[in-house]
């Protein structure tokens, strides 16, 4: 089957339905590629891929708005919709993603702030033993 032939793959689609949802009354569609992954559950790069190969296929169109933000909008070209797949919960599951990846950081700063005091103690301890065996040589 040639490529001007294939049909859209499933997540293709669901990138599609995605764009639609988002842009629903009007709205622009902002979302760079990190989080419309994160939102499809797919690699930054996949996202990447699939986003341009549906602008060089038509089915999406870029442009740039004034402050030089990279704009998204379906054309005109038809395509088959995923009618079962509800996107209402896509942005609480990014929501959810960056409360993880923001805890999973505050339990690792935290480790390292424990780490660092504890060699600033040390460090004060090795200090202060210096300074008495320094007056006990030099009375």
């Amino acid at each position: 089957m040639s490529k001007s032939k294939a049909t859209l793959s499933i997540t293709e689609r669901l990138l599609l339905d995605f764009v639609k949802y988002k842009t629903n009354n009007n709205h622009k569609f902002f979302m760079g590629n990190d989080k419309i992954a994160m939102a499809l559950g797919l690699t930054v790069n996949s996202a990447k891929v699939m986003i341009n190969g549906l602008i060089r296929e038509g089915y999406l169109i870029k442009s740039m708005d004034t402050h030089g933000r990279r704009m998204l909008e379906l054309s005109d070209k038809p395509y088959l919709t995923i009618a079962c797949v509800d996107l209402s919960n896509v942005d609480k599951r990014i929501i959810l993603q960056e409360a993880l990846n923001f805890k999973r950081d505050a339990e690792y700063y935290q480790k390292q702030y424990e780490f660092e005091k504890a060699r600033a103690d040390r460090l004060l301890a090795e200090l202060t033993q210096l300074k008495l065996s320094n007056i006990s040589i030099n009375p």
